[in-house]
């Protein structure tokens, strides 16, 4: 968009992107921006992670954390990625919610993958008009911790949640399942309307972009996610990668 002025924010985007989003701006109104968070605000999977903690450290009390947890995780996933990230949640089961909480601020504090160009967008968007949400497949107590960090609001999350019965987590799952079609309902539900624009980086998100107004894939230029990429370009949705 020739003769614009780019805000500083928006400078380390890519072309196609700052366009997009100039012209988002240049519309009347409040605006809604929902954000994949794994591999979109921050490099690699902080839930996974999580998860992956709580296995070493013996922390689940419904399993059996001497067997190979991890290995029947990506086998779950594998077959059925909205249940297989829903069995990660439901294997909190037993714990009191305020350990979770309490854990999960840890994990967010120590995380070093965080993507400080993100965090500047998101602050700009919201700065601009933009109301900003995260929409994960990662349990909502993490992504919640991670979320100031990111500059969001913490309330701002929507995230694959258990139900909390007494202050202690359960294996009853809150639907949707906040992965691929469930992030479309899920944001449906929230705010009786679809994103003005969105934003994600693997197929997981692909509902997600194709429902917005306004789709934005991030990528890793390391770890590029192809299919995503090749319906990017088949679609002309702007892409960045990191």
């Amino acid at each position: 968009m020739s003769g614009v002025v780019i805000p500083n924010w928006l400078a380390p985007f890519s072309q196609p992107v700052q366009d997009a989003i100039l012209l988002l701006m240049a519309e009347p109104g409040r605006k809604l921006a929902c954000f994949d968070a794994d591999g979109t605000l921050w490099n690699e999977d902080i839930g996974e992670a999580f998860f992956r903690w709580l296995i070493a450290g013996r922390l689940l009390p419904n399993r059996d954390c001497a067997s190979d947890l991890w290995a029947e995780y990506e086998r779950r996933v594998d077959e059925n990625r909205a249940r297989g990230y829903a069995w990660a949640v439901q294997s909190m089961a037993g714990i009191p919610e305020t350990d979770i909480m309490r854990w999960s601020f840890q994990m967010a504090a120590a995380w070093p993958n965080y993507r400080p160009a993100m965090a500047t967008l998101v602050r700009g968007l919201s700065e601009s008009g933009f109301d900003v949400w995260i929409v994960s497949a990662t349990n909502r107590w993490t992504v919640r911790a991670a979320a100031p960090l990111m500059n969001f609001d913490p309330e701002n999350v929507i995230g694959m949640e258990s139900v909390v019965k007494d202050g202690i987590m359960t294996e009853t799952m809150v639907e949707p399942l906040i992965c691929n079609a469930g992030k479309v309902t899920a944001i449906q539900a929230n705010f009786g309307r679809m994103p003005d624009v969105s934003f994600g980086d693997s197929m997981g998100d692909f509902e997600m972009l194709q429902a917005s107004r306004q789709p934005i894939v991030i990528g890793r230029n390391d770890k590029p996610n192809r299919s995503l990429l090749a319906e990017a370009q088949t679609r002309g949705w702007p892409v960045h990668m990191f």
